[in-house]
């Protein structure tokens, strides 16, 4: 189980070396939260530092007894193949895991204090599967729980070397290993909700951005690019503007608004093509940081469906033209969009009679003898505010 030591920790009474290395240790520490790669290796700066000679494993497991069962979350100076052996045959299921179930987190225990050498030898796990690297004692800190799951550091080696050292060493980085273990979970889980974020605007058939009261951009979907390249909006270092003057000031004004609120427009491109646009105004979001607050969106910002696309005409506009309830406008936007009679009555849940029913009050209501005519009608309704 051999790995290269880093320099050790200094014996003795020589105080100011020792915090010394142990500063430079709590710095790893938090180094690999944001760096999960790198426990194993400050695994093994931990055990060069503090460890006597011969100890030279180090791992970090999550651990349950009911049912027997083990996790590994980092090693070091293990040879290979112990940690699947471990996991498939000695997990939960030997004299140490046992007895360290009951000690709290934070604590710093030596298996010397929970079973004699002489006791421990006679174990099967001794016997079968330490005896051949000469383990027969280990030093642990109990960092978490989680259901009938223990996490803990976990650095084993012969018992007939002094491990103060290392005891004193861990009662001061055992704190510090347990508030980086819970940030690393933390960073994950936001890791996994952005990622889940992202993938969920990717797949919208319109862009997306959030933007702050400043029009920066603070995200955008893989949409985003195809509405510049169509000419509806212009993304000049990192920030956010509509090509067509009316428009960008319909925003501007929202973003003086001081309540937030919701704004649907049709955008217009230098060509003349229209694209639909929903912007809402929200609370601004904030996120705690050193030193004060870091500043998020203010704005959510969508457009259209993909550039090229049949615009999707507004349904309260179509409603106001023409003086249509709103299930007659929601239905005669769907018609627009090319959606079908059995589509929508699907989608609202409603017979098919009954759509027909609606349909016969848009024919009135707007002249169109057809359906083919109603979607032409609306495609030539001139843009939101007479624009």
């Amino acid at each position: 189980m051999s790995i290269d030591h880093a320099p050790t920790l200094a014996r003795g009474h020589n105080e100011p070396a020792e915090w010394e290395v142990l500063n430079a240790l709590i710095g790893r520490i938090y180094d690999s939260v944001l760096h999960p790669e790198c426990w194993n290796e400050t695994l093994a700066r931990i055990t060069g530092a503090l460890c006597p000679l011969s100890w030279e494993a180090a791992f970090i497991l999550w651990e349950s007894t009911a049912p027997p069962q083990a996790r590994f979350v980092a090693a070091s100076g293990l040879a290979a193949g112990v940690q699947e052996i471990y996991s498939a045959v000695y997990a939960g299921n030997h004299p140490w895991s046992r007895k360290l179930m009951r000690y709290g987190n934070g604590s710093v225990v030596d298996s010397n204090d929970i079973m004699t050498r002489e006791e421990f030898s006679e174990s099967a796990f001794f016997r079968n599967f330490l005896a051949p690297w000469g383990i027969d004692r280990m030093v642990c800190v109990m960092l978490d729980r989680r259901g009938n799951e223990r996490l803990g550091l976990m650095l084993p080696g012969p018992g007939d070397r002094d491990v103060e050292t290392l005891k004193r060493g861990l009662r001061v980085l055992a704190p510090h290993i347990q508030r980086a273990m819970r940030i690393s979970d933390r960073v994950a889980t936001l890791e996994l909700a952005a990622g889940a974020a992202r993938a969920a605007t990717d797949f919208a058939p319109f862009a997306i951005f959030s933007l702050d009261d400043q029009l920066n951009i603070l995200s955008a979907n893989s949409r985003a690019a195809g509405y510049e390249e169509a000419g509806f909006i212009r993304l000049a270092q990192d920030r956010f503007a509509f090509a067509h003057p009316a428009s960008q000031k319909k925003l501007i004004d929202l973003v003086k608004s001081p309540n937030p609120a919701g704004l649907a427009f049709q955008a217009l491109a230098a060509s003349g093509a229209e694209c639909p646009v929903l912007v809402a105004r929200i609370t601004q979001q904030s996120a705690q940081q050193i030193g004060g607050f870091s500043a998020g969106a203010s704005l959510i910002v969508t457009i259209g469906s993909a550039p090229g696309e049949t615009p999707v005409v507004e349904i309260d506009r179509v409603a106001q033209w023409f003086a249509l309830t709103p299930a007659e406008a929601r239905l005669a936007v769907g018609l627009a969009a090319g959606h079908s009679l059995q589509d929508y009555a699907a989608q609202r849940a409603v017979s098919l009679n009954a759509v027909r029913f609606l349909l016969k009050g848009i024919f009135r209501k707007t002249g169109a003898a057809s359906q083919a005519k109603l979607v032409a009608m609306l495609a030539r309704l001139p843009s939101s505010g007479g624009q």
